[in-house]
């Protein structure tokens, strides 16, 4: 659980407070016959486990502290950006490699490249491409994204990482957004989601646009009025929308296939509920879906909407997050009728670990083989641990008014909610196994200072004037 406190009020905060709890026993697993979405049996192969990719970042054990500085008076900008040095630097991409970032104004960056382990510049000069947002994909191409100057169109530019060329430009609908195009790295390719207000029905349409990572291929889809929340899953390479428990879609990454559709299932599932809610979660292994009517179940599909088999006794937790493992987060109901909560497996169908809880959910989140879901009691909210290595103890984690912005594989990093656009002034790492805090890191004199993980990384910003105004990658 979170445990919301002031950011003054860490300083005193204990990371733990431990209690073993109960799992949940009598989970009932079975297996169904595979089916296509129009009701054809198929024999879907199973599928083999895989660990999930935690870390995350690079291991932080210690506190961190620079291992290189880059100056925003050493890089080369423009005449007609020259004010952009005073500004508030900004790091938008990261890979093992490359650190890309550059002296931002207003909402657009100048882009140049860092070598990841010494910091010395990669591109002889910065991009031609002004960006509001990068990514890499998994191939390791580099696409960035900025509105247009009518605000009604979004511009994603292809960049060569070696040299900062630009090497190819498109031009898309939907810049209205007021939070802007957002783009993420899918599979091989990225995923740009665009919204345009609708007037005469007074709601945002929702566009997703698909590019394979050199900008050749491209799928453009259209979901009904009223869908939204994209969640992903490159490992299975599926992509879903939902309509607010009302109805979801999925589709194929790689060519934009529509692989499901709720609305039939939605028509037979016998419900003494008028308007059963139906949930999604993208994984590894393709993508689950459950309907919360009468019955407590959870299907379990493959990556070409296969039905692989069903999960009794449970549904989905209100939309999940797409995830890169196999795991898939869950609740239940006790002997006692209690709600319970928990993780489920869609390699072998079995719920992994469960416990009773009252409280309310706010977050969860799977870590590779740790579950961790932020809830609230009355006032208080602290995480709560699940090792599924250790399914019949929990840990509830007091970490103050906290997010969890990244896990190492053994360290949890949060920050309090308040944060900007290039990131929190203050952070804290706990041993998610032990609840115990390691370190803490925040601003010092009142200066402007931000700290965001990019990447595998943490990247550390100073604002201020030309001389001043700094970007470092921070390491243990």
């Amino acid at each position: 659980m979170i445990r919301w406190a002031h950011a003054g009020d860490l300083g005193a905060f204990a990371c733990f407070a431990v209690g073993v709890l109960g799992v949940v026993a009598g989970l009932v697993v079975t297996l169904a016959v595979p089916r296509t979405l129009d009701g054809a049996a198929v024999a879907a192969a199973p599928a083999e486990a895989t660990e999930d990719p935690y870390p995350d970042v690079v291991p932080l054990a210690t506190t961190p502290t620079p291992r290189w500085t880059v100056s925003m008076s050493d890089i080369d900008v423009p005449a007609d950006t020259q004010d952009a040095k005073s500004r508030r630097p900004a790091v938008l991409a990261a890979n093992t490699s490359i650190v890309v970032g550059g002296p931002r104004e207003v909402t657009e960056t100048a882009l140049m490249a860092f070598d990841a382990k010494t910091g010395k510049k990669k591109w002889p000069k910065v991009s031609d491409f002004r960006a509001e947002e990068c990514v890499f994909s998994r191939d390791g191409r580099l696409a960035c994204i900025r509105r247009g100057a009518d605000r009604a169109t979004s511009e994603i530019g292809f960049i060569d990482a070696g040299s900062g060329q630009v090497t190819g430009t498109r031009t898309i609908a939907g810049g209205e957004n007021p939070t802007g195009p957002a783009l993420v790295s899918a599979g091989k390719g990225f995923l740009v989601t665009t919204k345009q207000f609708v007037h005469k029905d007074a709601h945002y349409a929702l566009t997703l646009t698909w590019f394979s990572s050199d900008g050749s291929r491209t799928w453009e889809h259209k979901p009904p009025p009223g869908f939204d929340d994209p969640a992903l899953s490159e490992a299975g390479n599926v992509v879903a929308v939902r309509d607010f428990g009302r109805r979801v879609q999925v589709y194929a990454l790689d060519s934009g296939d529509l692989v499901y559709d709720s609305t039939e299932d939605l028509k037979n599932t016998p419900s003494r509920i008028s308007s059963p809610l139906v949930e999604v979660a993208p994984v590894r292994t393709g993508f689950a879906v459950s309907i919360r009517g009468d019955a407590k179940t959870v299907t379990v599909y493959d990556s070409k909407g296969t039905r692989r088999g069903v999960i009794e006794g449970v549904v989905l937790a209100f939309m999940p997050q797409g995830s890169e493992g196999d795991l898939i987060p869950v609740e239940g109901t006790d002997d006692d009728h209690q709600r319970t909560l928990g993780v489920a497996s869609t390699v072998t169908f079995e719920v992994v670990a469960a416990t009773p809880s009252r409280d309310s959910v706010i977050r969860e989140q799977i870590l590779g083989e740790r579950f961790l879901v932020g809830l609230r009691s009355g006032r208080d909210e602290d995480w709560l641990d699940f090792d599924t290595q250790s399914p019949t103890r929990t840990r509830s984690i007091a970490a103050g008014p906290t997010v969890l912005l990244a896990f190492d594989g053994t360290r949890g990093f949060f920050a309090d909610r308040a944060g900007s656009n290039s990131g929190v002034p203050y952070l804290f790492a706990c041993d998610l196994a032990s609840g115990r805090q390691v370190w803490e890191i925040g601003n010092a004199g009142g200066e402007e200072r931000e700290h965001e993980f990019v990447g595998p990384y943490l990247m550390h910003t100073r604002s201020g004037d030309a001389g001043q105004a700094t970007i470092s990658r921070l390491g243990a």
